[in-house]
């Protein structure tokens, strides 16, 4: 049995970016016993996997739906795949939203199966709202105690929620996790540059943040025709970082433990320490004085 990893944002934050970028670097995915990698685009507000790539509308997630009406075992994904250049396989959702709300709840059974297949499964669950498709997808990931869980294969799995390193996006997520507590499984990656650091990030929402992911608008679209090691993506910011992360994501789920890097990174914080985004945990509310590529003032130095 493989590993589900569900990532999704509160306020668009670069979901499947990352997924995308995690995807080509998954260090496992080049070792001769090691799982193969999927990702699912399971967006409710659908898919740009398939437009990105230039890949026709089917296979995906829209064929696999018609295929798995009477049933079927998770397998099955396999065979409405494409496969991105660096080998992982990916299960495109369509780029019409009704179509991919339809499609995901015609595979709700199904993909709550992903565990069961031999493969690391990375789930692109896009923005989360209540009435997500996806949302007990993600959820049922969240809640996964990875360190009383009975089943070994199945302590790898985890949430990751995404958000920009910005005071609104940090508010919203804040008020998101009052109505969705955050279960053992759930980490956090911060997008973008910005003034709060790590150690009050974990504090103010009580979650550890995993990773960084730069702002690198140019890299997504081409890891989509090259393989990250491709030396026009190799040393691209967006591809170190991912690296980085899939390296700690791919050994906490091989271990089936928390990886001590939670601690280091963030000074894993403690259940019900959790307080309002903007108080005084947040201090770096503070004016952000170094320069933007833009050359504009940072949001919070306005406010």
């Amino acid at each position: 049995m493989g590993t589900v990893t569900a990532f999704g944002s509160v306020r668009s934050s670069g979901v499947t970016t990352l997924v995308l970028g995690l995807a080509a670097t998954w260090p496992r995915r080049t070792e001769p016993q090691g799982r193969p990698v999927l990702v699912v685009e399971a967006d409710p507000a659908g898919g740009t996997l398939a437009a990105s790539a230039g890949w026709p509308p089917e296979p995906g997630l829209v064929s696999l739906a018609a295929a798995a009406r009477r049933g079927a075992e998770p397998s099955l994904v396999f065979e409405h795949c494409r496969t991105l250049p660096g080998g992982a396989s990916v299960l495109a959702g369509p780029a019409r939203g009704d179509q991919a709300k339809s499609a995901l709840r015609m595979l709700a059974t199904l993909l709550g199966q992903l565990g069961d297949l031999d493969a690391d499964v990375l789930v692109d669950c896009g923005r989360l709202d209540d009435t997500a498709v996806v949302l007990g997808i993600f959820e049922r990931t969240a809640r996964a105690d990875r360190a009383t869980c009975a089943n070994r294969a199945t302590r790898g799995d985890r949430a990751v929620l995404v958000s920009r390193r910005r005071l609104a996006d940090l508010q919203a997520l804040s008020s998101w996790i009052d109505a969705h507590p955050a279960g053992p499984g759930t980490g956090l990656v911060v997008v973008g540059d910005g003034p709060y650091p790590d150690a009050e990030i974990a504090e103010a929402l009580g979650l550890a943040v995993l990773g960084h992911l730069p702002w690198d608008p140019g890299t997504p679209d081409a890891l989509v025709a090259y393989r990250a090691s491709d030396r026009r993506l190799r040393m691209a910011p967006l591809v170190r970082a991912a690296r980085t992360l899939a390296e700690h994501l791919a050994r906490d789920a091989s271990s089936g433990e928390p990886d001590d890097e939670d601690v280091v990174l963030t000074e894993q914080p403690h259940a019900g320490r959790r307080v309002a985004i903007g108080s005084r945990v947040l201090s770096a509310r503070r004016v952000d004085t170094r320069p933007h590529t833009n050359g504009s003032v940072p949001e919070e130095a306005t406010q």
